[in-house]
């Protein structure tokens, strides 16, 4: 099961009227090209596949979970809608039930978290030495732990990490607090724009082998 990780600061409030008017705001429309890219594939959803959503400002952790999802097109209202449904489902919350993850629509859950900490224990089939920091660096010389996508085997074990925007000083904060604890490798697709971009390609890298093995197979 591959898992990706979206980390944002902050994003922007909007409501179903803003959706259908058209004029939804570019953060939540770069989210929902996320989200596409990390779902559809042709006429189907991709099933091995989980999209964590975490916006720092307030705490809360959406998953998008491939093997449950439901009603997701490959639209952006389809998207953003239901993106809104689950910010929704958990405004409100009293701080004593803050830390229940809560069902919104099928495959869609979301929980407030305490700390942001907390991101990878919440999730599921988690391998420690297997958490991939996808980033354009500016002072990649000083990092030891860059690899290639290319060059790694399983693919589909890993957690991908993006930070958004890039280099936050959030996301720099917070990885330097995980590190202590997760064993982090660094890879870097400055090369691919846009965060959907690099999940396509990462896709298109898990297909590639996974299509290998079946015609060795054969």
């Amino acid at each position: 099961m591959a898992n990706f990780l979206l980390f944002i600061d902050e994003l922007s409030d909007y409501s179903k009227k803003v959706i259908d008017n058209g004029q939804t705001p570019l953060d939540v429309y770069l989210v929902c090209s996320i989200i596409r890219e990390s779902f559809c594939c042709s006429y189907s959803i991709r099933k091995n596949n989980n999209l964590y959503i975490y916006i720092d400002s307030t705490q809360i952790l959406i998953k998008f979970e491939g093997n449950s999802l439901r009603y997701l097109g490959s639209d952006e209202r389809s998207q953003a809608l239901l993106l809104k449904k689950a910010l929704d489902k958990i405004s409100g919350v009293e701080k004593i039930n803050m830390q229940r993850i809560q069902k919104s629509t099928p495959g869609i859950f979301v929980k407030r978290l305490l700390n942001s900490e907390s991101i990878l224990e919440n999730i599921n089939d988690l391998h420690n030495d297997k958490i991939l920091i996808i980033n354009e660096f500016e002072e990649e010389n000083t990092l030891t732990n860059i690899t290639n996508l290319e060059d790694l085997d399983n693919l589909r074990e890993y957690c991908y990490i993006f930070p958004f925007p890039q280099n936050s000083q959030s996301i720099v904060d917070l990885l330097g607090r995980i590190n202590e604890k997760y064993k982090l490798i660094y890879s870097n697709l400055s090369n691919i724009k846009g965060i959907e971009n690099k999940i396509l390609y990462v896709n298109f890298l898990i297909d590639q082998i996974e299509n290998s093995d079946i015609e060795r197979n054969l």
